[in-house]
């Protein structure tokens, strides 16, 4: 069995950054900015596609329409989930700066 990292918060922040700009039908790991990404911040596409589905399932814009997304959203998911909701502002020059920092 592989070892799997936790997600940092630098990591959560780009992917939730990422999630708030991307439409649903577009999280998939043949995306190529999904795959850009991953590089960047040393994960697969695979896995930066689950984790950006996993963050659907947690944003009842999504939910309200039928859509699942997938089950697995981690504690630390629903903590930034809320933190973006209670904090955008925040959220969004935090999520921006993480982005920023990779693509230097």
């Amino acid at each position: 069995m592989s070892n799997r990292r936790r997600w940092t918060r630098q990591e959560l922040l780009i992917a939730f950054g990422l999630y708030c700009r991307m439409p649903f039908g577009k999280l998939h790991k043949q995306n190529p900015e999904i795959i850009k990404i991953a590089g960047l911040i040393g994960r697969t596409p695979s896995a930066l596609a689950m984790k950006l589905t996993n963050i659907a399932s947690l944003d009842p814009e999504i939910t309200a329409t039928g859509r699942k997304g997938l089950t697995g959203a981690s504690a630390a998911d629903r903590a930034m989930w809320q933190e973006m909701k209670s904090e955008w502002e925040n959220f969004a020059l935090d999520s921006a700066g993480a982005i920023h920092s990779i693509m230097q």
